[in-house]
């Protein structure tokens, strides 16, 4: 049987003894603080010792683990002994440096039993896997991001309340005062009806003419309904392609670039994957100030470290194609003037030949 340390912290001790009884189903022969130290062990010396004896060592990736000395100690020494490291994020946070060029296997989400058989994979495990039932986390009514800054946030917003109620004027309702008319029976012979003229004055109204304005747009997006949109998942760029990545304004490389080239270890929050799950969807109102340029944008799934980590708990969003407006002005009728024909009269002379009388010589008589 191979021997597996597994190095995590105490806030996640039901996660821990959950994994440590399944990978003892599955053959192996695990090492974990509260089954194999006894009291009056010497920690300095035991956790080393354990971890030296181990073939294979497993770290549980949450932000209690990471900020935790002893979990830190625990994979330094792991890695001064070239142990085979395999890390496990149960919960999104920050991967150490040490560990950052390391594919970790992902727990956050989906189906346990998959994950268990892909854990069981990346420690080169051939036989069949044992039958393991779900592991139900604790249902928590608020995202990680939000449970971070709590304490803050509730003060922040006691505050607020307190100034508006200061800042609201109390209303004031002003007396009525009455005041009792006097008519005095004289001169009311007199009396004067007050007439009203109305004066119509004519203003000229101008037509304006309104002007279409083409402004570009993204493509809309219409969120399934097997998810609200609104929740939101955190993951850090873990890519050992490049050192910066590029954030594109849609799910694919015809998209174009949105903002600066993003940097590896920077993490921000997602709300939305494509219909393939290949691509992520930025949310908007980035804790960071520097991500806000990012905020709408996708970035390649690949890029994040999720190639093994099966799917992803988050709403899938179908791309809706916008019209855009058109900005043709409508064709002006312009009169033409058509020449009127001219006539030209043509006179035609007509000359007749009138013959004229013949004189007819008379007879002469003879003597």
């Amino acid at each position: 049987m191979q021997k597996i340390f597994i190095s995590y912290s105490r806030k996640d001790i039901d996660f821990a003894r959950k994994l440590a009884g399944d990978m003892e189903k599955a053959g192996y022969d695990v090492w974990w603080d509260i089954t194999d130290l006894r009291g009056g062990d010497d920690w300095v010396r035991t956790l080393p010792a354990a971890i030296q004896a181990s073939e294979l060592f497993i770290i549980v990736l949450t932000p209690n683990s990471v900020a935790s000395e002893w979990v830190q100690k625990e994979y330094t020494q792991a890695l001064t002994l070239r142990k085979k490291i395999v890390p496990i994020m149960f919960e999104m946070c920050d991967v150490p440096f040490a560990l950052n060029t390391i594919n970790y296997v992902n727990f956050m989400g989906g189906n346990y039993e998959d994950s268990f058989k892909n854990l069981l994979q990346a420690l080169g495990y051939t036989g069949e896997p044992p039958t393991v039932t779900p592991y139900e986390r604790a249902k928590e009514f608020l995202p990680p991001v939000i449970r971070k800054h709590i304490i803050p946030i509730i003060i922040g917003f006691i505050v607020l309340i307190a100034f508006v109620l200061i800042s609201i004027p109390k209303l004031v309702t002003p007396p009525i005062v009455i005041t009792p008319s006097v008519v005095t029976p004289t001169d009311i012979s007199s009396t004067s009806t007050p007439t009203a003229s109305v004066t119509a004055s004519s203003t000229p109204t101008e037509i304006i003419t309104p002007t279409a304005t083409v402004t570009p747009t993204r493509p809309s997006l219409t969120p399934s309904t097997t998810k609200q949109p609104f929740e939101t998942l955190t993951y850090c760029v873990n890519s050992l392609y490049a050192n910066t990545i590029n954030v594109r304004s849609g799910p694919g490389t015809n998209f174009a670039v949105l903002g600066e080239p993003l940097r590896l270890r920077e993490c921000l929050a997602f709300r939305a994957v494509n219909e393939n799950e290949t691509w992520l969807l930025i949310a908007s109102n980035q804790e960071k100030p520097e991500h806000q340029q990012y905020e709408g944008g996708w970035i390649f799934r690949e890029l994040l470290g999720l190639g093994l980590s099966g799917a992803i708990d988050l709403p899938a969003v179908t791309l809706t194609s916008t019209p855009t407006p058109s900005n043709t002005p409508p064709p002006s009728n312009t009169p033409t003037t058509s020449p009127s024909p001219t006539v030209t009269p043509t006179e035609t002379a007509t000359v007749t030949d009138t013959p004229q009388p013949t004189d007819t010589p008379e007879a002469t008589s003879t003597p």
